[in-house]
């Protein structure tokens, strides 16, 4: 099977995601969610067992309010870059989503998603790019693959058309009305990912990887969307970052066994690593709500610059 992709390659998304799932589920919680947690209202001093699940599961819950999902309205959703599924478990278990559909290009995930044959959820390995609805959505929910959507080596006006041909796509997919929620990883003091940590994490960790910068989502997405909610927030990914972190080191052990300790420590040094680029302001979180606009504007597009 053959997946295209404009931005990281199924190869790439493999060197990352497809570790292993066993060692990926030693250092995350429950739910297997692999974006911030929401950590409103949750204590530091509350045991991380309890706290970080509760964080995850306030995250999901926080997309499906984005997208305007109610009890009783029996959603169809479409959750883009669906990891291990906690966007599906979790919606399968609330009445607020009837069916849910998840897109992977990770062959560990899918076939881990497979295995669980969660109720009312469809796992399908293929890109944003192949998807083809067999009816409309009333939802689209993306949480940490919008990162991999653009490539290194793009220009300005490439990342642009690739973002701009994403939303022209989930507005395709959206019945009339329809919202969207999108939480993605951006630039925000850094202007681009050069210096040791971002070399770093774009040659052992994420390859290829470019991330986003608010102007360039606002500017993709200007055509088929309305914004109805906009956070940042920093502090949510530095603080699940450190929960992640500290529970590699209480898993060294077994981290060992499963990718040896030269793996062990990379990803120790990419999650501390990461944790000190949000707490400075390099990068930051963005969770934004989109309604869809009944037709696309036609806009002049002053951003869509070479560099």
């Amino acid at each position: 099977m053959t997946i295209t992709t404009a931005g990281a390659s199924a190869a790439e998304i493999e060197f990352h995601y497809d570790l292993g799932n066993d060692f990926y589920a030693l250092w995350l919680d429950e739910t297997l969610a692999y974006t911030a947690a929401k950590w409103d209202g949750i204590p530091r001093d509350e045991p991380d067992a309890t706290a970080l699940p509760r964080a995850q599961r306030a995250k999901l819950d926080h997309h499906l309010d984005l997208v305007g999902a109610r009890p009783g309205d029996g959603l169809w959703l479409l959750d883009i870059g669906c990891g291990w599924g906690a966007m599906l478990e979790h919606a399968s278990r609330d009445d607020r989503v009837a069916r849910a559909v998840g897109l992977t290009i990770s062959r560990a995930q899918y076939d881990f998603l497979a295995a669980r044959a969660l109720p009312g959820a469809e796992p399908r390995l293929e890109s944003w790019e192949d998807h083809a609805p067999e009816r409309p959505y009333d939802a689209v929910v993306g949480m940490g693959s919008f990162e991999h959507f653009a490539t290194a080596g793009m220009t300005r006006a490439e990342r642009l058309d690739v973002y701009a041909r994403y939303f022209a796509a989930c507005h395709r997919w959206l019945r009339p009305g329809g919202r969207m929620s999108l939480q993605t990883i951006a630039y925000d003091g850094a202007y681009d990912g050069t210096g040791p940590v971002g070399e770093f994490v774009g040659s052992d960790i994420f390859p290829n990887a470019r991330l986003p910068r608010l102007s360039e989502i606002a500017a993709a997405c200007d055509p088929y969307f309305s914004v109805v909610a906009l956070t940042a927030s920093a502090e949510d990914y530095a603080r699940t970052l450190a929960s992640w972190s500290a529970r590699l080191l209480r898993a060294r052990e077994g981290a060992e066994q499963l990718v040896g300790p030269e793996g062990y420590r990379r990803y120790r040094r990419y999650l501390r690593a990461s944790e000190v680029t949000f707490l400075r302001g390099a990068a930051t979180l963005y969770r934004i709500g989109f309604r869809r606009r009944d037709e696309p504007l036609r806009l002049a597009d002053p951003l869509r610059q070479s560099a």
